[in-house]
């Protein structure tokens, strides 16, 4: 029984400790680094980017029937003889399954919220301590 006490008393002293943080102590580039941060944040707006910039140049994607390999198709490729417009030649292996990836809602928009958060989080918390350092020099 005696056991038990100082085990409790152990237990609950070491889950009482005290903790302080500001909001900016968690910031992409205090926890992975400041290039980490920056290229985390240029990745995600260059996938976004690059997905939606596909969709506007009207690039799409088609299912193979048979084989399931996904293609590219553009509707500035012409009329193909199948009566299908643009298939793109040689899309259908991986550079189809890249285009469709990228392509896909599913990617660009996490992609742009991340790039967009990243951005906004950094610059809040840069703004915030640029204020902090005024206040401070007063």
């Amino acid at each position: 029984m005696k056991y038990n006490v100082l085990v409790l008393l152990a237990g609950l002293s070491a889950i009482s400790q005290i903790g302080y943080a500001e909001v900016c102590d968690y910031a992409p580039s205090n926890l992975i680094g400041g290039k980490a941060a920056a290229a985390a944040g240029v990745t995600s707006g260059t996938v976004a980017a690059t997905g939606a910039g596909m969709q506007a140049a009207g690039l799409y994607t088609i299912t193979h029937a048979t084989a399931g390999t996904v293609m590219l198709g553009s509707t500035a490729a012409g009329v193909s003889a199948a009566g299908t417009t643009g298939i793109i030649a040689g899309t259908g292996g991986v550079i189809g399954t890249v285009g469709a990836v990228l392509m896909s809602p599913f990617v660009i928009i996490p992609a742009a919220v991340v790039a967009v958060g990243i951005g906004a989080y950094e610059g809040g918390c840069h703004f915030a301590s640029k204020d902090d350092e005024d206040n401070d020099s007063e």
